[in-house]
């Protein structure tokens, strides 16, 4: 079998002025791994311009004679060599980087990105036949997958999901100071925010792993606290007090349907059943979906700042019939970043008894920073599906092999989280 080529890449963002930014810390990493390398090359790096791209190429040493530089996405459309496009700029600038590159290739077959109005974006992705990727990467962390296998294994020993509920304090660190360039944070219109950023994360790794909220049921309180924030400098002063107008405090509950039916069999086939399938009770669900009560309750609680001292600041709960499971972190956003230490403990509600459940990152993964292992994770996923010529997105209800999140899902994520701000006045 011939080994596949690489897929040609170009990353829009990339800046040498910023090397804390999100290309730099979690994709960089994982793209230049030997893992990495191994399934894709840099061809191209658009930014504000030709010369800051130019400057990003000799700043992450990438070798000119490969990546070229670019200083507009219509001259970027034009590069025909180029399989994916990957947006790490503010949110709020996706949409403009990205509608002349899906207008320049509607005729290609494949491609990617982020869009910020995910009605438009998503339609010309689909009606151009553009593969789409959204980078929410929570639910392929291995504190996730170990939690499905808990909830789905051992012949379903604790039962079906009856409820869940994630408690987050933190996100920016201090209760009511802001650094200056996270400033944004603050307005609304630019799009990131704790709601916009962390709730949209945790809701689409809750959602991934339990089922799609039922829409009616769905209800929601933003608000905001302390709107008169202090920007502090590098130095920790304060340089300037803003009036903020995004939420500092979230809730949001809803309900969520039963989990897909086992597949079923005919009484009439002569074919005796498999042993493994006799292993399943009548009212097991599929391999590897986990097991929910039909209206079981989402809870979703977020704030700013830390959490009272000696809490953790994540606490997710996930209560079935005959059992609880409880995932803790002292960091607010672990799971997502992949940062910080994560516990996993099983309460069996017979024995009284809690076990902690150990978990671990796989080897490839280990090389790399803390941001860059989950984010892998979408690349290895896309990999997969491109080599399989295959879909890799979830539909509503977790058919087949989950791989990535395609706009479908983006789309979904993005109407809940606007459908809260207009429910509570933002």
């Amino acid at each position: 079998m011939t080994t596949p080529r690489p897929l040609r890449l170009a990353l829009i963002g990339l800046s040498s002025t910023s090397p804390s930014s999100w290309l730099s810390l979690a994709h960089l990493p994982y793209l230049l791994s030997p893992h990495g390398l191994a399934r894709y090359q840099i061809i191209a790096l658009l930014n504000s311009s030709l010369s800051s791209a130019a400057a990003a190429i000799s700043h992450y040493g990438l070798d000119p004679s490969i990546v070229r530089p670019y200083g507009s996405a219509e001259d970027l459309a034009q590069e025909r060599e180029v399989d994916l496009v990957v947006v790490g700029t503010r949110v709020d600038v996706h949409y403009g980087n990205l509608k002349p590159l899906l207008e320049g290739w509607r005729d290609w077959r494949r491609g990617d990105g982020k869009g910020l109005r995910m009605g438009q974006m998503k339609k010309r992705g689909v009606y151009w036949g553009v593969r789409t990727v959204v980078g929410t990467q929570g639910w392929g962390s291995p504190v996730v997958k170990k939690i499905r296998d808990v909830l789905g294994s051992k012949e379903g020993k604790l039962g079906k999901v009856l409820s869940t509920e994630l408690r987050i304090s933190g996100m920016t660190g201090d209760r009511e100071k802001l650094g200056e360039k996270m400033a944004y944070f603050a307005e609304r219109k630019v799009g990131g925010n704790l709601w916009t950023i962390g709730g949209g994360h945790m809701i689409d790794l809750l959602q991934s792993l339990l089922g799609e909220l039922k829409p009616e049921s769905i209800k929601s309180h933003l608000t905001l606290q302390r709107p008169l924030i202090p920007l502090t400098d590098s130095s920790g002063a304060i340089t300037k007090t803003i009036t903020s107008n995004t939420p500092d405090l979230l809730y949001l509950t809803g309900s969520l349907p039963a989990s897909p039916p086992p597949p079923s069999s005919s009484s009439s086939s002569s074919t005796p059943p498999s042993i493994s399938s006799l292993s399943l009770s009548p009212s097991s669900p599929p391999p590897g979906v986990v097991p929910v009560q039909e209206n079981a309750t989402l809870h979703l609680r977020m704030r700013r700042g830390p959490p009272f001292p000696g809490e953790p600041a994540f606490v997710w709960s996930i209560t079935c019939e005959r059992g609880e499971v409880r995932v803790t972190s002292d960091d607010s956003i672990a799971i997502i970043l992949g940062t910080g230490d994560v516990k996993i403990e099983v309460h069996d509600f017979e024995t009284d008894e809690v076990e902690e459940v150990e978990w671990e990152w796989e080897d490839w993964q280990k090389e790399l920073p803390g941001p860059a292992r989950n984010v892998g994770s979408v690349y290895e996923g896309l990999w997969e599906a491109w080599v399989n010529n295959e879909e890799g997105g979830q539909g509503p209800k977790g058919e087949g092999k989950k791989r990535y999140n395609d706009w479908e899902v983006a789309r979904r994520r993005h109407e809940l989280v606007e459908r809260a701000f207009v429910e509570s006045g933002f």
